[in-house]
């Protein structure tokens, strides 16, 4: 919408700026004088800009290259990183894989102590209980 205001307006300028001539001399014009003078313009801008233009732009790129540089050490500073923790992930992966294997051998152990004392105190028992039966007979 904003380019067909744009466009009208620039066509109705001329339609109406053109006061029913249709044809324009270029020496009714000041059209050379104005181009000297953008000229002159430019250079002077050039000159007085450039330099600092270039600078500004140096700067940048540096700046951005830095940058970039720095985010690839920290990729790659994370990257060992990752790889250290996972290395002490699978170690303590691997003790606590021991310390369970451990458990269940000392679990196991303590198993048959605790049932060697049974059988131990029943054998105890059976025979109290066998020699009172014999004493009350």
């Amino acid at each position: 919408m904003n380019k067909i205001i744009i466009t009208l307006g620039l066509f109705s300028a001329t339609l109406f700026g053109a006061e029913h001539s249709t044809h324009v001399a270029m020496s009714d014009t000041d059209f050379i004088p104005r181009l000297i003078n953008f000229v002159i313009f430019a250079g002077i801008l050039w000159y007085l800009l450039a330099d600092k233009v270039k600078d500004y732009y140096a700067n940048r790129s540096k700046t951005i290259a830095d940058s970039f540089s720095e985010v690839e050490n920290k990729l790659v500073e994370s990257k060992k990183q990752k790889e250290i923790l996972k290395a002490e992930i699978d170690d303590a992966h691997k003790k606590a894989d021991t310390i369970v294997a451990d458990a269940k051998k000392e679990s196991e152990l303590l198993k048959k102590k605790i049932f060697e004392k049974l059988k131990d105190e029943n054998k105890f028992k059976k025979f109290f209980v066998d020699e009172y039966k014999y004493t009350m007979c």
